[in-house]
């Protein structure tokens, strides 16, 4: 029984070999049936890898498009599986770092931490008055840009000045804002 399995993975491996040969003469056909051979092995691969299963769809893909990027680094005399599968783990895992560097921790505890005591700072400006202390040009500038979520070049079109004078503005805005509020 052993030596019926280890001959289909043979040929299997053979196939697919045969397969990424005609995948790197640009054999679109080839490339299908390639995707469609390797797709469960692959899925089991990396099911295995990937703490959160909601991440397969994701890597699957990029694997997918590794392969089909690296394909000239494939040599057609050498097995296509170990090439494959180190891939397929390289993605894995810078996926997996990925995720861990977005993630962070939040520890929760019974009570909520206490309040500091109230200080007496003076509060800080309204934004309306604060801008109403700029210059026209740089009130204009701010809120196009902040307020109203236009992009530079459609503010600059806007005051009908070029890109580089609308950010000038802006920044010279950002700055007196923050000296204003800052007191």
């Amino acid at each position: 029984m052993k030596t019926l399995d280890d001959v289909q993975r043979l040929e299997r491996s053979r196939l697919r070999a045969h397969l990424m040969a005609r995948l790197q003469q640009g054999d679109a056909d080839a490339c299908q049936k390639l995707f469609d051979s390797i797709g469960p092995s692959l899925t089991y691969f990396l099911r295995r890898r990937l703490a959160d299963p909601q991440e397969l769809e994701d890597v699957y893909q990029e694997v997918f498009m590794a392969i089909f990027e690296a394909r000239h680094t494939y040599d057609s005399g050498r097995p296509f599986e170990p090439w494959l599968f180190a891939i397929a783990r390289n993605i894995a895992v810078d996926y997996s770092r990925r995720r861990w560097k977005r993630s962070h921790w939040e520890e929760l505890v019974a009570e909520p931490p206490e309040q500091p005591a109230e200080t007496t700072m003076t509060a800080a400006p309204e934004l309306s008055a604060a801008l109403a202390e700029l210059p026209p040009d740089q009130r204009e500038a701010f809120s196009m840009l902040k307020l109203d979520g236009l992009s530079v070049e459609a503010a600059a079109a806007r005051a009908g000045v070029s890109v580089g004078a609308l950010k000038v503005r802006a920044h010279r805005a950002y700055q007196s804002l923050k000296r204003l509020i800052a007191g």
